[in-house]
C-alpha cells in the first residue's frame, strides 16, 4: 500500500541562497570589478563593494567566478559549491552589507571544504566584514 501524498513531508529543506542574495548580471560583476576592493587568502580571491543606498536589499550578495582555467566542468561546480557553502555558513555573521564575488584560485582543486571555508572566513575578516576572531 503506497504512503498517502498528503501525510508525506514536504522533503528536505533547502539551504541554498536566495535568490535575492545572489548576483547574477554582469554589469553587478563588473561594478564590483571595477569599483570594488579586493583582497586574496589561499583558495579564493575576494572582490567587495558596499551597494549604492538605493540597492533593494540591504544583506550581502554573493555572486562566483570558476574559469574554464580551473579545469572540467566537475572541478568547477565542486569549487563553486564549496563557495557558495563556506559564504553561506558565514552569512548571519557578515556585519556590513555588501556585494561579494568570490573568484576560485588554482589552489581550489586540491582543497577540502573546511579549507576553502577558513579561506573565505579570512578573506572577509581582511575585507573588515566579518567581526574579528
Amino acid at each position: 500500500m503506497a504512503p498517502d501524498p498528503a501525510s508525506r513531508s514536504p522533503g528536505p529543506r533547502r539551504l541554498g541562497l536566495p535568490k535575492a542574495g545572489r548576483l547574477v548580471q554582469r554589469r553587478d560583476f563588473l561594478r564590483v570589478r571595477d569599483a570594488g576592493r579586493r583582497v586574496s587568502v589561499g583558495t579564493v580571491v575576494l572582490n567587495w563593494l558596499a551597494p549604492s543606498p538605493d540597492a533593494r536589499d540591504g544583506s550581502a550578495r554573493l555572486g562566483v567566478i570558476t574559469t574554464k582555467a580551473l579545469g572540467p566542468a566537475v572541478v568547477r561546480n565542486r569549487a563553486r559549491r564549496r563557495m557558495r557553502e563556506a559564504f553561506r555558513l558565514l552569512r548571519p555573521a557578515v556585519i556590513a552589507p555588501a556585494w561579494i564575488v568570490l573568484i576560485a584560485r588554482q589552489s581550489i582543486r586540491d582543497a577540502d571544504a573546511a579549507r576553502v571555508e577558513a579561506d573565505v572566513a579570512s578573506c572577509l575578516r581582511r575585507a573588515k566584514l566579518l567581526p574579528a576572531a
